[in-house]
């Protein structure tokens, strides 16, 4: 099978961890150099914004490097209101002929093979007309969508909450004229089944770490209650999105919005993609020792690989700065599975746990208010200073 088929369904059309928690966590400076997982490419230009130095996106599927370069093109190429169409609106009719033509020699070439065949994302149509409706995750999206809308009374109620004003309205709406409605026995069955789980990208091993801990299908309906009820609305683009299948300008990632717009354009050569593993990247990395690493939450599908973990590990303690902090998000309330992973550090034997100081205070603090609040834990850690 070809590449691009085989990893189509499986790549994320926005980023789906919070930056805002991030750049609380590592109070970047100009000096930082960064990795970080490429995922949508959203939280990579946020970084950027902030005033890293170099952000270096690291992905194996080449779907997430193709809309990470897509990005970069446009900024580089397009004015603001045409790039707000693109990447707030999630449509643009006639991109395919009059904007993509444009962006496509900014392109590498495994990136415009795969808009060659995709760029009719943009174009629109009725069926899933927006962008943030495409890939594995847009498509969960358009039909939860589709449910909202065909359930009487559920969209408009829906649609009040995403524009209340306090969480307490929000509550209110959610009680009187959401929940009952939403939590059908059948919707229960679909969101406990690990089939749903798999068809949406989740592999078995971060399914494995959820379950041995709780009821899957209790902790995504507590997930949720908690950014419908607990948590602002006004400003969660990364739930919106999905439900809307659009940005608003009040409501967007950094990268959307008008301000940083002309900052970007001078900033964002300082973005490299590269289509690999994280320890195939510091493998061959030649260039300064980066102090910034960003790992998503990637280490679960190594949860049951332990000498990948080891592997990866190495190259980052080989590749790090002596200050180096990391960041990482998981399934799991403890990752052991992390912590007990064996590295040679300094000419001895040890393991990550050994080697790092965890800030789990903060992390407990900036965790409680993600707003994409689908993990379970959030993870700082430097390394020790000798």
């Amino acid at each position: 099978m070809h590449l691009w088929f085989s990893c189509l369904w499986l790549y994320c059309v926005e980023c789906w961890e919070d930056p805002r928690l991030d750049l609380e966590a590592l109070k970047l400076t100009p000096d930082d150099t960064m990795l970080i997982i490429t995922s949508a490419g959203c939280n990579a230009l946020d970084h950027v914004l902030a005033g890293a130095k170099h952000v270096y996106c690291i992905d194996r599927n080449p779907c997430q490097n193709a809309l990470m370069e897509l990005k970069i093109a446009a900024i580089k190429e397009l004015d603001y209101p045409t790039f707000w169409k693109m990447w707030g609106d999630g449509l643009l009719p006639g991109f395919t002929r009059d904007v993509y033509p444009r962006l496509r020699p900014r392109l590498s070439a495994p990136a415009q093979e795969f808009w060659d065949n995709h760029s009719h994302y943009f174009d629109g149509s009725w069926f899933r007309a927006s962008f943030y409706f495409r890939a594995c995750s847009g498509a969960l999206a358009w039909l939860i969508k589709v449910y909202l809308l065909a359930v009487p009374g559920l969209w408009p109620a829906t649609y009040d909450l995403l524009r209340s004003k306090s969480v307490e309205e929000q509550e209110k709406i959610y009680k009187t004229r959401i929940e009952k409605k939403l939590w059908n026995p059948v919707v229960k069955k679909i969101v406990e089944n690990s089939a749903t789980l798999s068809g949406i990208g989740v592999p078995v091993a971060q399914q494995n770490l959820l379950s041995a801990e709780m009821n899957i299908g209790k902790f995504l309906r507590d997930s949720l209650e908690t950014i419908l009820i607990r948590l602002p609305i006004q400003d969660n683009y990364f739930w919106r999105v999905y439900m809307e299948g659009k940005y608003f300008p009040d409501c967007c990632p950094e990268y959307c919005k008008e301000a940083n717009f002309q900052k970007l354009k001078k900033v964002v050569d300082n973005i490299s993609v590269h289509t690999t593993t994280v320890s195939e990247f510091l493998r061959e990395h030649k260039g300064p020792k980066i102090s910034k690493f960003i790992l998503l939450d990637h280490m679960d599908w190594m949860a049951d690989k332990p000498m990948l973990l080891r592997d990866e590990w190495q190259e980052i303690v080989e590749q790090c700065t002596d200050n180096a902090q990391f960041l990482w998000r998981s399934a799991a309330k403890e990752t052991d599975f992390v912590n007990q992973t064996a590295v040679y550090y300094k000419g001895k034997k040890t393991t990550v746990g050994e080697i790092c100081d965890f800030d789990t205070p903060l992390a407990e603090r900036l965790h409680a208010i993600d707003r994409v609040h689908t993990y379970t834990s959030f993870h700082i850690a430097s390394l020790k200073k000798n």
